[in-house]
């Protein structure tokens, strides 16, 4: 029986070795990773939506601070009031001293008609988002009314007899409101607002005036020249405003609503305030906006025996009315000077109509602005 040759011995080189092994590894990493449960990768984080377009000055709720953010808004603004309106018809001043009685004394009549009251004011508001759907906000300022009077000689003359040249100037009330969020889509949202207002401003500041006799007197200020109210108010009110690309618009609602009389024996009537607009975002940073607004209050109730004076002013029932006004403004964001931080607001109207308890001054015009910054 033959025999086989031992077989031969296999050299096998460094080389060799060296791809095979890294071959191995490559199979093994594969089945291994084959075999392992699948890892968990983390899911980028969803982009911050963007803030909705803002919402005009004059309008309060419809903007919030994001959660752990403060505003802080300075608010300078300015109106004027003229010409004597009874319900909407306007009245010479001749008419309402021929015409009009004293209050208190309806035999006699007033001697003394308002020409031109100019207001300007400033006020301080601090909104800080306590979550993305709460937020607070907390006003105070100061506020100052120049006044020009017109004076009749004697206790019936129609003849001028000159004009006083007056004010007031003092802290308003101070407010504090809550705004809450109770729905929001990517469209639409309505927020519901409820404020109080506490009688920080004064209700006894003086003026001196020019009598019918030559002499001039310094007396309590008329109730529309008193800087505060008087009075506790509750302030609710509720905004629903939507936008689609660069438009946006919206509906608001705010009252204002003494909880009684002042010290001095008086409260101003129920206010109920109405807007609606519509706005445009012409780039990022600049939105213009349309407001119409609606206000109708009541007349005052109660008096202060120490308003006295024969003119229109000093009679409670010779506040309040109806009025419809139109608002152009815009709102520019800060990146577009290099400060991100900043927004200024910008907005006027005029009255388009007019329906006061009177005689009494009716507005011509009011302005304002705000400079916002966010910390």
């Amino acid at each position: 029986m033959k025999r086989s040759a031992p077989p031969r011995p296999i050299f096998v080189s460094a080389k060799t070795l060296a791809i095979a092994a890294a071959l191995l590894g490559v199979c093994v990493g594969e089945a291994a990773a084959a075999d392992a449960p699948a890892k968990l990768v983390a899911a980028p984080a969803p982009d911050v939506a963007a803030p909705p377009p803002p919402a005009p000055l004059g309008v309060f709720g419809a903007d919030m601070p994001a959660a752990g953010k403060l505003v802080v808004s300075i608010i300078p603004q300015f109106a004027n009031l003229s010409h004597t309106l009874k319900g909407t018809r306007r009245v010479s001043s001749e008419e309402v001293a021929a015409t009009t009685p004293w209050f208190g004394h309806p035999t006699l009549k007033l001697r003394l008609v308002p020409q031109n009251v100019s207001v300007a004011s400033q006020t301080l508001a601090l909104a800080y988002g306590i979550t993305n759907y709460l937020s607070v906000v907390v006003t105070g300022g100061m506020i100052e009314r120049n006044l020009d009077m017109l004076t009749f000689q004697g206790p019936t003359s129609l003849n001028r007899l000159g004009l006083s040249h007056t004010g007031t100037d003092g802290l308003t009330d101070f407010t504090a409101s809550t705004i809450y969020r109770v729905y929001q889509d990517p469209i639409h949202r309505i927020q519901l607002n409820l404020g109080m207002s506490f009688p920080t401003g004064s209700t006894h500041n003086t003026f001196r005036l020019l009598l019918p006799d030559g002499s001039y007197a310094t007396s309590r200020a008329f109730y529309a020249l008193q800087p505060g109210a008087g009075t506790f108010d509750i302030m609710p009110g509720i905004v629903y405003a939507g936008h689609i690309d660069k438009w946006s618009w919206g509906l608001s609602y705010r009252g204002r609503f003494p909880l009684a009389a002042n010290p001095e024996g008086y409260l101003y009537g129920d206010l109920h305030e109405f807007n609606g607009w519509a706005g445009y975002s012409w780039i990022k940073g600049l939105t213009t906006t349309f407001r119409v607004n609606a206000t109708t209050q009541g007349e005052i109730r109660g008096l202060d025996p120490m308003i006295r004076g024969k003119a229109q002013a000093a009679n409670p029932n010779f506040y309040g009315g109806q009025r419809v006004e139109l608002w152009g403004g815009a709102t520019i964001g800060g990146g577009l000077i290099g400060q991100e931080a900043l927004t200024i607001a910008l907005e006027a109207g005029i009255p388009v109509y007019q329906s006061l308890e009177g005689p009494q001054l009716s507005k011509n015009w009011q302005a304002g602005m705000a400079l916002r910054w966010k910390i």
